[in-house]
């Protein structure tokens, strides 16, 4: 699943094709991807310019020259794709808009997760989906504060988009091998020095991920993702790593390096 790494390159993307170009039609081959009515997009995005996006956590918010904002959610295999010709339309673009200038833009979502929604501001948009800080923006001071009062496994926690907005489950692995913490680790047992540790690796994580445009194979070799698999070997302790499901999310951790 796209998760903040992911759509921070697909920001990037964007900002480098779509943008500053009129939109002059839009194709829609399954309305169930649209959180609001096909004819409200058509409205308030037709002969309207992408005028510049902003990202927070995996919601991409594409602001426009009218009074809506799209915002984009890429589900497990969404991504954008621009596009010349409509020969080149890919397979699962189900969702298309056509710019004056001749070029496309599809919304590929393979396995149908993404949407497309309409918001009035980024802010409305946060709150009403409790949304925290995007995790890259987080203070440690706000971290600390979400983590009070909480008493279940810091995995799940950490995934929960109002405490970290962005993380999902591969970087929440790698953040808690990263900072040797076992998933199944009660936030209530947590020492201050630990929960210091899961917030400084999720930082160094998410800058590693971004520098390194998400391609995981060029990750530093002591990265989980060069061996998130189960029986595999721990880069550190030579051990296996090990398969468990935290949250109903499947986990992988050092047993021997994240002790619990």
């Amino acid at each position: 699943m796209p998760e903040l790494p992911e759509v921070e390159n697909y920001m990037k993307y964007i900002d480098s094709t779509a943008l500053h170009q009129q939109i002059v039609a839009m194709d829609c081959r399954d309305d169930r991807l649209l959180k609001k009515p096909e004819s409200d997009f058509n409205e308030h995005l037709l002969h309207q310019e992408f005028k510049e996006t902003h990202r927070l956590g995996k919601y991409l918010f594409l602001k426009t020259t009218g009074k809506k904002i799209l915002v984009i959610h890429f589900g497990m295999t969404g991504r954008p794709n621009y596009y010349k010709s409509e020969e080149d339309r890919p397979k699962f673009g189900h969702l298309q808009l056509t710019f004056k200038n001749g070029f496309h833009f599809a919304f590929e979502n393979k396995r149908k997760f993404g949407w497309w929604d309409l918001a009035d501001s980024i802010t409305d948009f946060k709150t009403s989906h409790k949304l925290s800080d995007d995790a890259r923006d987080l203070s440690l001071e706000d971290f600390k504060n979400s983590l009070n009062g909480r008493k279940t496994d810091i995995k799940k926690i950490i995934m929960d988009q109002s405490v970290a907005a962005g993380v999902g489950n591969w970087m929440a692995d790698e953040i808690l091998y990263q900072s040797k913490i076992h998933p199944q680790k009660k936030v209530a047992n947590m020492t201050e020095h630990d929960i210091e540790s899961v917030f400084e690796a999720m930082k160094k994580v998410i800058e590693v991920a971004i520098e390194k445009d998400a391609h995981y194979r060029d990750f530093p070799e002591h990265f989980l993702m060069h061996f998130r698999k189960e029986d595999e070997t721990c880069f550190h302790t030579e051990a296996q790593i090990k398969k468990i499901k935290v949250g109903g999310r499947t986990t992988y951790f050092s047993p021997e390096w994240q002790k619990l």
